[in-house]
């Protein structure tokens, strides 16, 4: 089966993908990845009903994105174009062909994983699943060639698709019920051998929920001090339910007074090594533990741009401290971006030296 989308889209405004991404990337997860992304101004009706004509000769299942407010609208004009009875489901249908309206961004999204996968499957008597692996700062190249070889160790029976967003990667793996089960299994164990020491999930379950249900299992509780990330590592733990139990407190300690009168950092330390350092990072995740409230502590410390300090170190150095009372270890890292994607993969990256530390 071949499957196209087609965007309506505000040829006035700035295109980043943002609006359909949600909604290919549910499709592709539900096993319906379209094999053409089509772009439609939304004031030229002519090209639309010319791309839709076309896709129907090509395509098995056509799906129509556009703006919320214009679905009813849009949906009444497919049917008048393909001279099709205006369904009671999510399902235009005209020669055995299906074609599916949907909303821009997280609404189109939940449409397709709450209705319309499952009644593609009942009108293809298919059945399609899926699996995911999840991992944080696998180097590029690695993950393009665990990938690809996956993609070989398939034989077209499995689909694969691979998000990543600020560090975090996800792959993953849908497929229909044709696909023997003993290939899912090998290529599902390939994954994750592959990633090994970057995998924390090989389900679909989020970096802060493992931490959080691995903090509730071992009876710990956890103290965080930021600095450049400015509380984004507490507050994506504090967004999973029960984190209340396992979270001691987070300090945005981002003055180096705050350092020192909060946390303990010796003001010889901040002169002597600077604020962004793997002394600072120590002694600010030491700091935590002293104060008697925490089992486990983790800190950040670093230089989010668009400038340096005047130390002259680079934007992007950062240094995280993660550890117990038996060891405290300092991670030192150097990422590039602007300033909101240097902080959040290094959020994303100490809650996985977290994740690690607490396995």
């Amino acid at each position: 089966m071949k499957h196209a989308c087609i965007v309506i889209r505000d040829k006035q405004s700035y295109l980043n993908g943002n609006e359909f991404e949600p909604v290919v990337a549910a499709l592709i997860g539900g096993g319906y990845a379209p094999d053409q992304i089509l772009l439609v101004p939304d004031d030229d009706m002519h090209l639309f009903a010319q791309t839709l004509t076309d896709c129907k000769n090509f395509f098995n299942t056509v799906f129509v994105i556009g703006p919320g407010e214009a679905l009813p609208m849009l949906r009444l004009r497919v049917c008048e174009m393909l001279k099709a009875v205006i369904p009671q489901g999510c399902l235009i249908e005209k020669q055995k062909k299906f074609f599916v309206c949907l909303p821009y961004g997280t609404s189109g999204r939940d449409m397709v994983c709450r209705e319309v996968i499952d009644s593609l499957d009942a009108k293809y008597s298919v059945k399609h699943d899926r699996m995911v692996v999840r991992a944080v700062g696998t180097p590029t190249e690695r993950l393009q060639n665990v990938v690809r070889e996956a993609v070989a160790r398939s034989n077209g029976k499995l689909t694969f698709h691979v998000e990543e967003k600020h560090g975090d990667q996800c792959i993953e793996v849908s497929y229909d019920d044709t696909a023997p089960k003993m290939l899912v299994d090998d290529v599902m164990r390939f994954l994750a051998g592959g990633l090994n020491d970057h995998l924390y999930a090989v389900e679909d379950t989020s970096l802060p929920l493992r931490i959080v249900q691995l903090l509730q299992l071992r009876g710990l509780r956890l103290s965080i001090a930021e600095s450049f990330t400015g509380g984004g590592v507490a507050q994506q733990l504090i967004s999973v339910p029960g984190a209340s139990k396992v979270l001691f407190e987070g300090i945005v300690a981002y003055d180096n007074g705050s350092k020192m009168h909060r946390l303990g950092v010796q003001a010889t330390t901040l002169q002597k090594q600077g604020a962004v350092s793997d002394e600072v990072a120590y002694e600010m995740a030491a700091g935590l533990l002293s104060s008697g409230g925490c089992d486990v502590s983790l800190s950040t410390t670093g230089i989010a741009g668009p400038q340096s300090d005047n130390t002259g170190k680079p934007v992007g150095l950062c240094y995280i401290a993660v550890g117990t009372k038996a060891s405290i270890y300092v991670y030192k890292y150097v990422y590039q971006g602007s300033r909101e994607e240097i902080s959040r993969r290094a959020v994303n990256q100490a809650l996985f030296l977290l994740y690690k530390q607490l396995k």
